[in-house]
Formats: structure tokens, sequence, C-alpha cells
């Protein structure tokens, strides 16, 4: 008698753990789509630091800045910087540079999940490139988000994923 109703428990216990199962996406599964394959960019904007301006210009990514700017030496173009070391800038109030290319990303925290109206996910993230160069492997390149169709530190990216269930995948950046 005592088998039977541990028995029951037990397949009563599971059933009602079964009702509250992982969900299919969340922000978990977001990040882990994210840092699990390389992410395409074109022409995003990364943050960089005043040492890592230095270290670029030591280590022949870029010219010493001069001015407002530190010129892309073809050192940095190999890494998949596209455009000069902007500095100075009164509305971003940090160094920052272009990239284009696939890279390894880390996330730092996602702000926000919601659905759209053609059953994509809409991620708004915190995130950064991992680039393997001496210079930035302290840290990964914060991405900028845009808001008000200006890029800017202080805005998420934000990503769109598709698919059902537990079957979902990148489909791309959004702006």
């Amino acid at each position: 008698m005592m088998f039977r109703i541990s028995l029951a428990s037990t397949v009563i216990a599971a059933l009602w753990l079964s009702g509250c199962s992982v969900p299919d996406f969340d922000t978990d599964a977001a990040k882990a789509k994210l840092e699990g394959t390389p992410v395409a960019l074109s022409s995003e904007q990364v943050l960089l630091n005043d040492g890592q301006v230095d270290c670029g210009a030591r280590t022949e990514l870029w010219d010493a800045p001069n001015g407002n700017v530190a010129r892309l030496e073809q050192k940095g173009r190999d890494l998949h910087f596209t455009d000069d070391v902007r500095l100075n800038d009164p509305e971003i109030h940090a160094p920052y540079i272009q990239v284009s290319g696939t890279f390894p990303v880390q996330v730092q925290n996602v702000d926000r999940l919601r659905d759209d109206d053609k059953g994509h996910k809409l991620v708004d993230v915190r995130l950064g490139i991992v680039i393997p160069q001496e210079c930035f492997t302290a840290q990964p390149l914060p991405i900028m988000g845009i808001r008000k169709g200006k890029f800017t530190p202080d805005a998420p990216v934000v990503f769109r994923f598709q698919g059902s269930g537990k079957e979902w995948s990148l489909d791309r950046l959004m702006h």
C-alpha cells in the first residue's frame, strides 16, 4: 500500500512539474544563441576606452590621435575595423570606431524580450564584440545601439529572432 501511494505521488509530481517546464525562448536562450555563434555586423559602432586607443596606436592599428581622429591603418582593417577612430564627439563622450565582419560576442545583459506583430522575438541586449588582439583581450568592445536615428552608448542593441517552439535562430540586427 505504501509503495502505491509513493508511486502515485511521484507520478503526480512529475506531471505537475512538466507543466512548469522551461519556456521555449527566454532571455537565457537569447543569450546562448548570441554567444553560441559569431554574429555578422555591418557598419556598427563600438566603444573604445583611452587605454585601447593608446594600445591601438602603439600596435599600429591606427595612427596616434590627431585632434578628433586617429587614422586607421591596414593592421586595424585586418581586424575588421572599417573607419577611423573618432574622439571627443560631444554626443558620444567616448572614443569609438566602426566595424564590419563576423565576430564572437559576449552578452553583458538582456534588457528585454518581446514578441513583434509578425511572430518574431525582439531582444534588447547590451553586448560587446570579442577581438583576439592584445589591446582588446581584457574586455569585449561594447556595441552601441541606436536611439532617434543615432548611435548612442546608452541604447541597447536590438536583435530579431525567428522560429517557434524551441527552434529559434538569429534573424538579424535591427535598426
